[in-house]
């Protein structure tokens, strides 16, 4: 008896040791493309982490055999081109990103199964290191697709770059991550568009990746910044968001991006205090600090001291380093000279005389040099929402309202006389 319920165990063991494939896993294996397989595995239900690790594994087949086709057929061309030959394969650029983009996603799921214990507790990954080895160096094509869908579909660009840094720490790449030089790069790009998405905390993840970036690194900061202000839902979270950012300061007191936007939000949570002091501590030290001087002229303004504005604002306009740069200073110089004479000119009693008028000419004139500087800078007339409405009032007042100028500056600023 005890021999028969032996050999009855072997029997149940063996059984299971060859179990056979699920109808469903039968399926999805003779599946011959990416979006049979994909819709098979969506509405099948797989006998346990196995076999969910086969199909998807049979997802990164598909997709990667789709992506491999394509990328072949343009290195033929390319071939040929060297050769002085006329390419004569066809390429589908955009199913070679999106079929890379497919393949790497579905590994990781591949992974994600495969690194489950099995029925004896044990973990034996059976596709993690042929994937890792054949995905990852084609992950720059990612990069490359970034390019090509760019201004054609900008989300499928967004997709593609942000799918690259996502997996530069992906633990399927462990074993074969290299050095990534083309990283901070991507990165720096797939933040600025999850900016825009205001999609904030990919925003500040990616801006991470190219912060150490020599060329790349001082505007990456800027939008992780804009990032984590970004996510602030309350008081509690400025308070919390200011803590990081004096830790930051400490550590790197000299960091013009941190510096302008921990004063700035002193000023905004009424702790200007702080920013003053923040500055001045600054400005003792070196008094032509270019983001102390606009970080104080930018405070000033708001608190309407318009003649310590000026004062900073014009001295740290010969620093500007580019167009766009100037035509921002300029502009905020122009309106800070427009609202000066514009208060004086509310609070005068009575009839302006004309010896009264020449005075305020003075500072409308100063304001329309500044204002004048910016529309020269601003070709494009991308930032004339600084400058249009101020050099229009300014003009409206020392010219009238039917001097060619005032004419000008009203079609800039939208305005109908």
């Amino acid at each position: 008896m005890k021999k028969l319920f032996i050999a009855a165990m072997m029997v149940l063991s063996t059984s299971a040791a060859f179990a056979a494939d699920s109808d469903a896993l039968k399926a999805i294996l003779k599946a011959k493309t990416y979006d049979e397989a994909k819709a098979l595995i969506g509405t099948s239900t797989l006998a346990n982490d196995a076999e969910k690790a086969e199909a998807y594994n049979k997802l990164v087949d598909l997709a990667y055999d789709a992506f491999e086709n394509e990328r072949n057929n343009m290195l033929e061309n390319e071939t040929a081109k060297t050769m002085g030959q006329q390419p004569s394969k066809t390429v589908d650029e955009a199913k070679m990103y999106t079929s890379l983009a497919q393949a790497i996603e579905a590994a990781q799921e591949s992974y994600k199964y495969d690194q489950m214990p099995n029925e004896k507790g044990k973990v034996k990954p059976r596709y993690a290191k042929k994937n890792a080895e054949r995905l990852y160096p084609a992950r720059p094509f990612l990069i490359n697709g970034g390019g090509f869908f760019q201004n054609k579909d900008d989300a499928k660009a967004y997709q593609l770059l942000a799918a690259y840094c996502e997996t530069a720490e992906a633990p399927l790449f462990a074993s074969v991550k290299k050095e990534d030089k083309d990283l901070p790069n991507a990165a720096f790009f797939a933040s600025y568009m999850a900016l825009n998405k205001k999609d904030y905390a990919a925003a500040e993840k990616y801006a991470g990746y190219a912060i150490g970036d020599a060329e790349r690194g001082v505007d990456a900061q800027k939008i992780q910044l804009a990032a984590m202000q970004g996510q602030l839902k309350s008081h509690e979270d400025s308070v919390a968001y200011v803590q990081k950012l004096e830790g930051m300061i400490a550590k790197d007191p000299n960091n013009e991006t941190i510096f302008s936007t921990l004063t700035g939000l002193y000023s905004m949570m009424g702790q200007g205090a702080k920013a003053d002091k923040m500055i001045d501590d600054r400005l003792a030290a070196n008094p032509n600090d270019y983001a102390a001087l606009i970080q104080k002229g930018s405070i000033e303004s708001q608190r309407k001291n318009y003649d310590a504005a000026t004062a900073a604002l014009e001295k740290a306009l010969p620093m500007a380093k580019d167009d766009d740069t100037r035509i921002t200073i300029n502009a905020a110089i122009g309106e800070c000279y427009f609202f000066k004479a514009q208060e004086r000119v509310n609070n005068f009693k009575g009839v302006l005389s004309p010896a009264a008028r020449e005075q305020f000419n003075v500072v409308y004139n100063k304001a329309i040099s500044y204002l004048e500087a910016a529309k020269k800078l601003d070709v494009m007339k991308e930032q004339k929402r600084s400058w249009a409405y101020p050099l229009y009032g300014s003009y409206y007042f020392v010219k009238g309202a039917e001097a060619p100028e005032t004419q000008s500056a009203a079609a800039d600023a939208g305005v109908q006389q």
